[in-house]
């Protein structure tokens, strides 16, 4: 498994990079984006970077940089579409980042039977 202060990085990249694809975003549809509609843009924009990301290639940019990436822990890797899915809509839950004061995996890991591997 990956070690905690690359996955801790992970975060850290992937957080600035999602923030400044969503700034970018925001700025070039400032006049159609009304602010009521931010809150949902943002949702769609993170949930998309992660599950797109980690189901076509296995690895967010921060985990390209630590040479790292997601695998399945199910014996059945006919589900990873699912399991991705899932993985990405536990990212959401507040809990979540708080996981990981207990434990090494997250309970978006947990759940989704997958975790964060050193890449080959």
């Amino acid at each position: 498994m990956a070690e905690t202060i690359s996955r801790f990085v992970n975060f850290i990249l992937d957080t600035l990079i999602y923030f400044t694809f969503l700034v970018i975003l925001l700025f070039l549809f400032r006049d159609t984006i009304g602010i009521e509609n931010v809150k949902w843009v943002s949702a769609i924009i993170y949930f998309l970077y992660y599950f797109l990301f980690e189901y076509f290639i296995g690895k967010t940019i921060g985990k390209i940089v630590t040479k790292s990436k997601v695998v399945s822990l199910a014996p059945n890797s006919g589900y990873f579409f699912l399991q991705i899915f899932l993985r990405t809509l536990m990212r959401f839950i507040p809990l979540d980042i708080i996981s990981y004061l207990f434990t090494t995996r997250g309970l978006h890991d947990w759940i989704s039977k997958t975790t964060v591997v050193k890449a080959e």
